[in-house]
């Protein structure tokens, strides 16, 4: 019997933090902070994933800075991949990516999509891609391990089944 692969952590992104680090390097912050995309990112942050969702969904409905807008896919990513709902998964880490590319959380969460779809050389992919973003990021690093583990575990699953006649 095989040890389960441990499962890829997936991040929240808090939409407050991108502020005060952007007003950190520019005295100009164009747009305002959206309430409800942060309150969402709280509630996803305590575990009430399902509240969170709706708040995030909400917020993008209204104006908001293409930063948070951003976060706010990349945390619905994490929540959808919470209930293993993959596709919806997929939509929003796509949508934050074409918003911003530079974030290796939405790497990290896409890879755990791609996990759960067992679309392995694409998880990979999404994981180094972040580690070149971020190369000391130690949950990056622990995500390259549980790739590996989860694409070693399904090749031995694939393996003892018996082929169906």
């Amino acid at each position: 019997m095989h040890r389960r692969a441990a499962p890829l952590a997936v991040l929240l992104i808090a939409p407050a933090a991108i502020h005060s680090s952007a007003a950190a390097q520019s005295n100009t912050v164009i747009g305002a902070p959206n309430p409800l995309i942060s309150d969402g990112a709280r509630a996803m942050e305590a575990g009430r994933f399902e509240e969170g969702m709706r708040l995030t969904l909400a917020g993008l409905e209204l104006p908001a800075p293409p930063a948070d807008a951003a976060a706010a896919h990349s945390n619905l990513c994490a929540a959808y991949v919470y209930f293993k709902r993959y596709d919806e998964a997929l939509s929003h880490c796509n949508d934050a990516l074409e918003l911003d590319t530079t974030n290796w959380r939405t790497y990290n969460n896409r890879a755990a999509v791609f996990v759960g779809m067992k679309k392995f050389d694409l998880a990979m992919t999404d994981v180094n891609t972040g580690l070149t973003i971020a190369p000391n990021s130690a949950t990056l690093l622990k995500s390259r391990e549980v790739v590996s583990e989860h694409q070693a575990a399904y090749g031995l699953d694939r393996r003892r089944k018996p082929k169906k006649t």
